[in-house]
């Protein structure tokens, strides 16, 4: 599945079987177009014109939870995550650490705080908020940049 992330959604721009370890040219050269259309349909708000727009040439618009057949709970989970991911790679950004630094103090690897800070499904809350707290982060950081 080829997809980017904007900060308004997660566009799906091409799902198909990957047979090798490289994505093949017509494939890399589909996403181009697709995603050079799409941006060209774009305006700054999702408005009635703009869902009309990429309807009308031929996107699916709805939420990523929509599209997902996301529940309420596992939508709230998600954000949840993406939130203290967001926010695990700020502090350790502010305090000026490469994610190798994050990971010895957090007796981790570098890959795995690459998948920490990129909210990888594989990743769970307790290991996201324990480097946090490793960060210096207290319980009334943590209730702030929690979503509510």
């Amino acid at each position: 599945m080829v997809y980017r992330f904007d900060e308004d959604a997660i566009i799906i721009v091409e799902v198909f079987r990957k047979q090798t370890q490289q994505t093949p040219k017509t494939v890399i050269e589909t996403c181009k177009r697709r995603l050079r259309q799409y941006d060209s349909l774009l305006s700054t708000t999702m408005d009635k014109n703009k869902r009309k727009r990429l309807e009308s040439a031929g996107w699916k618009v709805g939420t990523a939870p929509e599209f997902l057949g996301l529940s309420a709970q596992e939508s709230a989970y998600i954000e949840l995550k993406l939130q203290l991911a967001k926010n695990l790679l700020k502090r350790r950004q502010a305090k000026k650490l490469t994610q190798t630094d994050l990971a010895r103090i957090i007796k981790s690897s570098q890959s795995r705080v690459a998948k920490m800070e990129s909210g990888d499904p594989s990743v769970s809350l307790d290991l996201l908020v324990r480097s946090l707290l490793a960060l210096g982060a207290s319980a009334r950081y943590l209730q702030r940049v929690l979503p509510h």
